[in-house]
């Protein structure tokens, strides 16, 4: 077998992350490494430090190697990086890796907080996974003001009314550096859409993978559907709350995460003498114990959503989902695994409803979810095509 030397950057990597896009850089990275590969992850420990101010934990064994930049600056120098679009650090510590591990080629994922100069390597193809809409948007989310999805470039606009200084670096230089990667990966459908009507970018459709779930342990349980994310408003757990209550689901809600909405999903486990429940944050074989005992995962996030991987693992154990339409969500369920819903708590309560009451269609779905992840989303069917791209041969 022919092994590669993978550089890739993140300006997050577990444990030092807060979304799933770093979890997904671990994946492939121990995945790759699992396979004889060597790889290096550059990653953001001052990013890291202005996100999650006090919190240090502690890195697992694993024999990717890391490379942490930390500067004198702290926190402050993300924050520089942000305005300017530069760290001079992170591309100094990229230019040594790669001139002594001399890759097959460099692979770049979220880099908000490192800059676009990590898009200047020399001499080594470079592959870049887009996990959120930052080619086209400082805010990352395509949210103007944080409230509805943009459809135009009102960039300086919205930082500013944000109380965010606006991104003067987001000129023909920076379209020159996306214009010059080699392969840009979409993780969905939609994404690759975007990127093509938005930024005139060409990308490949490669979906996301989890690793198989293993033994999970199916204990008997009180009929539930299942959220898992962030507790914020873009993920719509408020419509979420409102349609489970008012549309008279009878199974239980369990919540899996954290967020500003704590207070109000306390108030609604209070209001509904505790079937909704607060689960908080678990370990990844407690959520999925969690989610496979589930009747449907549900995500009605109201946001743009690219290629969630509570979406993946649900699949992967075999449980439908309940999405809204918005971003790539609708890729998921392709094929029968699950219900694209309106995002109303009309919409979202009539699905939960739905798959509450039909054990036949909910059971076709389930056998369909397994389908799914096997044929896109596992390890197999994402490195066959990850390694072609890597190689120059897709």
């Amino acid at each position: 077998m022919e092994t590669e030397r993978i550089v890739m950057t993140s300006t997050f990597y577990p444990p030092y992350h807060l979304g799933g896009d770093a979890v997904h850089v671990r994946y492939l990275a121990e995945e790759l490494v699992r396979r004889g590969h060597e790889v290096h992850v550059l990653h953001s420990r001052d990013a890291f430090d202005l996100k999650a101010k006090g919190k240090d934990p502690s890195p697992a064994p694993s024999e990717v190697i890391v490379h942490p930049i930390s500067t004198s600056l702290g926190g402050a120098s993300a924050q520089l990086t942000y305005i300017t679009g530069r760290s001079r650090a992170a591309e100094r510590e990229l230019r040594k890796v790669v001139s002594e591990v001399r890759p097959s080629w460099v692979h770049h994922h979220n880099i908000s907080l490192l800059g676009q100069g990590m898009l200047s390597v020399q001499g080594v193809p470079q592959l870049y996974t887009v996990h959120d809409h930052w080619p086209v948007c400082p805010r990352s989310d395509l949210e103007y003001l944080g409230r509805v999805t943009c459809t135009e470039n009102r960039c300086v606009s919205c930082s500013l009314r944000t109380g965010r200084p606006p991104q003067l670096w987001r000129g023909s230089g920076f379209r020159k550096r996306l214009e010059r990667i080699d392969r840009i990966i979409a993780p969905s459908e939609y994404m690759s859409r975007f990127l093509r009507e938005r930024a005139s970018l060409p990308s490949t459709v490669l979906p996301n993978f989890v690793p198989p779930p293993g033994a999970v342990e199916r204990k008997s349980t009180t009929p539930h559907f299942v959220f898992v994310g962030v507790l914020e408003r873009h993920k719509g757990l408020d419509v979420l709350l409102r349609g489970y209550e008012e549309r008279g689901v009878e199974a239980e809600l369990h919540v899996l995460g954290s967020g500003s909405l704590e207070n109000e999903l306390r108030t609604a486990g209070e209001r509904t003498g505790g079937r909704v429940r607060a689960l908080g944050f678990l370990s990844r074989k407690e959520v999925l114990e969690e989610v496979a005992t589930a009747i449907a995962l549900v995500a009605p996030s109201i946001c743009q959503e690219n290629s969630p991987l509570s979406c993946i693992e649900a699949l992967s154990v075999g449980t439908p989902l309940i999405v809204s339409g918005n971003g790539g969500l609708p890729d998921l369920v392709a094929g029968g695994c699950g219900l694209v819903v309106d995002t109303t708590p009309e919409g979202i309560g009539e699905g939960m409803r739905r798959l509450e009451k039909g054990a036949e269609e909910r059971s076709e779905a389930s056998r369909r979810a397994l389908e799914r992840y096997e044929r896109f989303h596992s390890p197999e069917s994402y490195m066959r095509s990850y390694l072609e791209l890597g190689r120059g041969s897709a």
